[in-house]
């Protein structure tokens, strides 16, 4: 068998998805699988090498070319098929051509989507050799399981680890060091499957892969696109964007995912003073959890689109799982609350260096005062796109505004989870008063409790007043990030593109311009959420520099398009797509030196952000377009 050699160190944006509204995996170009938490998003991962510089410590699987005594090659060619998360990659070996076509297996017609990775690879030319070599590291790398071969039946091995098993199909892997490895030899036209699977221990041996699953799983994802009514400029953007947020949606509970990642880094890779030994900390966080903010925003990039399924099934979710008297920032997927942080030290980090590692998330226990805001802003789109939620919606609404009625004053994290002092964030005050103007407006369409609807809208007038006085910079016509403060934070677009601000308002455009020009001017036109820098602690609680926000370019976007600056949104969204990888994948920050993707990947508020980008630019398009007078109008 022969020994493993390195592996390119790749980049975040090198990635590719893999997803099943299960589970989530991401895949290099080279062929290896160097992410995969098994059975669910929320898992220990059992290949775990996306953070370490030791794959065959912490977990990798690879199926391509044999190269023995050499680093694996990149593919030539990569690509998605059609409008699903499945992923074809080409080699053009001198025996042959390779194609590995990898996926995680779609959800059935119960909606059942199993813990399993297929991996089939074809010969189309020639002849060529291909390897599988993988370990499984349960536990993030901290497990080895024990490993034996299953020889009646299908030969098969399988691997247990505690309450865990994976079994691993495909031609028979022999194993040494705790690795296993296998070859095959492929003509033109011949092909073999390799497939990794998951089940609770002492539960009967799943059934290993048909050849079936292929195209069942192509013609899922491709009956599910069929639903979107986009048909705008950038449709490929907007479905993929889509693609990308669906997968990040567990079928089982209806809960999204932010991401399918954790402890990507979010500092700049380039800044020499952040590599030496006393960075100890560069912006790493868990995402694999369900955040009450970004999944409202999600459903209304769902909705806008023509899909009702998952604003529905997110509803019942947000209904069944939270108190809206006690509302906490984020959730596990199964609704339970053990989101604490902690850091696993036996990983060093991407690249080896982007050090804590950490899973849970500490921002649990924060207040966040923009959370209700997006919750009944998502509830009241709904309603507008004839989803009504009756009487339950409507009360769980009266008691986020009543507690919004009680708290809007309070200082708080803010809704960039800040582990610094807490402040008067203006963009929670701006969403306080989203909070109370769609509960108002709830209440009125269903007829319920007037005296609490009047009483709520005029505190929603005095939020909108303060927010107004207290929350801008009178010389620079902008509003600031804090109360009293002179920073920008892009946040504060919020106010133009939820309604406190009239677009044509002086305050408006002044705050989009001074974001445009304070918060981006970078050679690309992306912009940063807020001030960082290198030489102090921010005011986030956090050293360091961070890298341009990729969200928040979207959101100038669409205030850019909202306040009738077109040009200006084309713009913004151009530079945003520019840096797509060749997949159409965004992380959630971008550094515009180095050209590299920053923090996890890929970022469901980046897909949420550029969806709702490209339709503001649509609708302001077609609104300054010249009207062309119909064949009746025109003299002859």
């Amino acid at each position: 068998m022969p020994t493993r050699t390195t592996t390119a160190r790749n980049l975040i944006e090198d990635h590719a998805l893999l997803g099943n509204c299960r589970t989530a995996a991401l895949s290099t170009p080279d062929g290896t699988i160097d992410w995969l938490c098994l059975p669910g998003f929320d898992s220990p991962a059992v290949f775990t090498s996306l953070l370490s510089t030791d794959p065959e410590s912490h977990g990798f699987w690879r199926v391509g070319p044999a190269s023995p005594g050499a680093t694996p090659p990149p593919a030539d060619l990569r690509s998605y098929l059609g409008t699903s998360t499945v992923l074809e990659q080409t080699w053009h070996t001198p025996g042959g051509t390779l194609t590995v076509t990898d996926f995680l297996v779609a959800p059935d017609a119960t909606g059942y989507a199993p813990a399993q990775l297929i991996r089939v690879a074809t010969c189309t030319e020639g002849v060529v050799t291909v390897a599988s070599e993988t370990a499984v590291r349960p536990g993030y790398g901290a497990n080895t399981p024990t490993a034996r071969q299953v020889t009646h039946g299908t030969p098969r091995t399988q691997l247990v680890d505690g309450a865990d098993t994976y079994w691993l199909d495909g031609p028979a892997h022999s194993t040494l060091f705790d690795v296993q490895y296998a070859e095959a030899t492929l003509r033109a036209g011949e092909q073999r499957v390799f497939a990794l699977t998951w089940s609770a221990t002492g539960e009967p041996a799943p059934a290993p892969p048909t050849g079936r699953e292929l195209a069942t799983t192509l013609a899922w994802w491709e009956g599910w696109a069929s639903a979107c009514t986009y048909s705008g400029p950038y449709r490929d953007a907007v479905l993929r964007s889509l693609v990308t947020l669906k997968a990040m949606q567990d079928v089982a509970t209806g809960a999204f995912v932010a991401a399918p990642t954790t402890s990507l880094p979010e500092r700049l890779l380039h800044v020499p003073s952040q590599h030496l030994p006393g960075t100890t900390d560069w912006r790493t966080w868990d995402y694999r959890f369900f955040w009450p903010r970004d999944t409202a925003w999600y459903v209304r990039a769902f909705l806008h689109c023509g899909f009702v399924e998952e604003a529905l099934a997110w509803r019942e979710w947000v209904l069944t799982h939270t108190d809206p008297r006690a509302l906490r920032p984020l959730y596990r997927l199964d609704g339970s609350t053990d989101t604490a942080e902690r850091i696993l030290g036996h990983l060093p980090g991407h690249l080896g260096v982007a050090r804590p590692v950490r899973v849970g998330n500490g921002a649990d226990g924060q207040l966040q005062l923009d959370v209700p805001g997006e919750l009944l802003d998502a509830f009241w789109q709904m309603e507008l796109h004839g989803l009504p939620g009756g009487t339950e919606v409507v009360e769980y609404a009266l008691q986020l505004a009543l507690q919004v009625e009680q708290t809007w004053q309070q200082r708080d994290s803010g809704m960039w989870e800040s582990r610094g002092e807490p402040q008067h964030y203006t963009s929670s005050q701006t969403w306080c008063w989203v909070a109370l103007d769609r509960a108002v407006l709830l209440l009125r369409r269903y007829g319920v409790h007037p005296e609490t609807a009047e009483r709520l809208e005029a505190l929603a007038a005095y939020v909108r007043i303060t927010v107004r006085a207290a929350g801008a910079d009178p010389q620079r016509i902008t509003l600031t990030q804090v109360y009293g403060g002179q920073n920008l934070d892009t946040s504060v677009l919020h106010a133009v593109t939820t309604g406190l601000l009239d677009p044509a308002d002086p305050l408006a455009t002044g705050t989009v311009q001074a974001v445009a020009h304070e918060l981006g001017g970078g050679p690309l036109g992306l912009v940063e959420r807020y001030p960082t820098r290198d030489t102090a602690v921010n005011i986030d609680g956090l050293p360091g520099r961070e890298g341009t926000f990729l969200p928040c370019t979207a959101w100038l976007a669409t205030a850019r398009a909202l306040t009738g600056d077109v040009d200006g949104a084309r713009a913004s969204i151009d530079a945003l797509l520019s840096v797509r990888n060749d997949l159409g994948l965004l992380a959630e920050e971008y550094d515009p030196v180095d050209r590299r993707h920053l923090g996890n990947f890929p970022q469901g508020m980046t897909a949420e952000a550029v969806v709702n980008a490209l339709l503001a630019l649509d609708a302001a398009e077609r609104q300054a377009a010249p009207e062309v007078p119909a064949l009746a109008d025109v003299a002859v």
